[in-house]
């Protein structure tokens, strides 16, 4: 087989086994999740996942970094500079609607690593928050530029849009809304945040 093709099934075993694994880690934490059932949902045999991940643990940090990865570019697609602060901060919120519900296991193992049961990984965590804000404050030290808004510290009002915007998803899907009803209010959201750093 050609080297290509090789380590290109191998890179989609791994894709499928992190997939599988961010599925496990979600529904029962690190502690409970088994690395042969995950082996078993990925299609491969129980000792082959060790070809790949030396242990759980390094299995939860690639997932991690996987997803690290994946949420960065949904978050940086939505704060491009394209558009006006009011519709930047729309398709912020349309992202985390779409990572809450679509990519609800990653979403979901993400926060349980921040505030829940997978806490043993808090700092790795932690980093993916810190880039988040990083951004978020990028595009409002952009919206400074432009005279869109005025703030003197921009992190604090990336935290605020961040922290905004995640509960308000999370909260949502609490209470039973569909995907299609909290995209609804996305410009509601995004003009009561808008409003809130314009007059703090």
């Amino acid at each position: 087989m050609p080297k290509v093709v090789d380590e290109q099934m191998r890179e989609a075993t791994r894709r499928r086994i992190i997939h599988e694994a961010a599925g496990e880690f979600a529904r029962l934490g690190f502690d409970q999740a088994n690395i042969n059932t995950i082996a078993e949902l990925a299609g491969i045999g129980k000792g082959t996942i060790y070809l790949y991940f030396e242990n759980k643990r390094e299995l939860f940090l690639a997932m991690l970094r996987s997803i690290s990865q994946s949420q960065m570019a949904s978050i940086r697609a939505a704060l491009a500079p394209d558009g006006t602060l009011q519709q930047r901060l729309e398709r912020l919120f349309r992202a985390f609607v779409h990572l809450a519900e679509q990519e609800s296991d990653s979403f979901n193992v993400y926060m349980s690593a921040l505030y829940g049961v997978n806490r043993a990984f808090q700092d790795e965590a932690t980093k993916l928050l810190r880039d988040y804000v990083a951004v978020i404050a990028l595009m409002v030290e952009e919206s400074q530029v432009r005279g869109e808004i005025t703030t003197q510290k921009s992190e604090t009002t990336a935290l605020m849009i961040l922290s905004l915007t995640e509960s308000y998803v999370l909260s949502a899907r609490v209470l039973g809304r569909s995907e299609q009803a909290i995209t609804q209010e996305a410009s509601i959201v995004a003009r009561m945040i808008l409003h809130g750093i314009r007059t703090s």
